[in-house]
């Protein structure tokens, strides 16, 4: 793994808004992760399990919820990227998009950048726009967007 960019200051997000902060290294979907995420959030849909029937099926193979992208965000943005002497708030999302299934096997790639900052009464805001790609290719599997809200961390 490449070294971890580090961010520490608002001056940091500004010099990097409208960039890509980094493109992760391939993630593979495996069968036994989409499982479980579907395990745990109570998923238990024939195509996320009965692996002769998703073979027969239009999708070829097991697929993943529609959500298991997103909720790998939060690992793949740190294991990119350090926040030092900042404390952070998710705030939400206001656009998420599925585009086509994650197979079991495939390799995604998060690509990562900074939309735009806000500055807010306290701290600070960061849009930050994502997508998901399956196998180097360029058309995303999923996209979207999400804000964070940082405040310097005075501990």
């Amino acid at each position: 793994m490449t070294d971890k960019l580090i961010i520490n200051s608002l001056e940091d997000f500004q010099a990097r808004e409208g960039q890509q902060l980094f493109v992760s290294p391939p993630l593979t979907a495996s069968k036994e992760m989409i499982q479980q995420f579907c395990r745990s959030v109570n998923q238990l849909d024939w195509f996320h399990f009965d692996e002769e029937r998703c073979a027969a099926s239009p999708f070829g193979a097991i697929v993943a919820p529609g959500m298991f992208t997103l909720s790998l965000i939060h690992s793949v943005y740190f294991d990119n990227v350090e926040l030092k002497g900042l404390r952070a708030l998710f705030l939400g999302s206001d656009r998420f998009r599925i585009l086509r299934p994650v197979k079991a096997g495939d390799q995604l790639s998060l690509k990562f950048s900074v939309a735009r900052v806000e500055i807010r009464d306290e701290g600070f805001a960061v849009h930050y726009d994502f997508s998901w790609h399956v196998n180097s290719e360029e058309q995303p599997v999923t996209l979207g967007n999400f804000i964070v809200r940082y405040w310097p961390d005075t501990n």
